[in-house]
């Protein structure tokens, strides 16, 4: 079984995953110089999207970060590390992509490209 969310939460973190890939790895987010991943949470019965932000450390350790919190409308509740007006930049994004271009939108949410 998947992990169930709104398809607008999907696609605000897949615009996440894009603005921060490492070396076009959505996976790893380089936020201001250093390196994070994202541990999703337990499965929300409104459709949002919660989990950890995780630091990587050397040697193969990591440490949490701060608290993610994708609304299931799409709007970001918190993201650690980013700044404000990153996640409107997200959101933004995400609902414009949604209106112009939704199969580059899904590409990016299946980590294809």
């Amino acid at each position: 079984m998947g992990y169930s969310c709104t398809k607008d939460a999907a696609d605000t973190l897949a615009v996440i995953g894009k603005m921060f890939a490492t070396d076009g790895n959505s996976n790893i987010l380089t936020i201001r110089g250093k390196q994070y991943f994202f541990e999703r949470g337990r499965e929300n019965e409104d459709g949002s999207i919660t989990g950890k932000l995780m630091e990587m450390l050397p040697g193969d350790y990591c440490r949490e970060a701060g608290k993610v919190k994708i609304n299931a409308d799409g709007s970001v509740f918190r993201f650690a590390r980013l700044k404000v007006e990153e996640m409107c930049e997200a959101m933004d994004t995400a609902r414009d992509m949604q209106a112009r271009n939704p199969q580059l939108l899904r590409q990016w949410g299946y980590g294809t490209i």
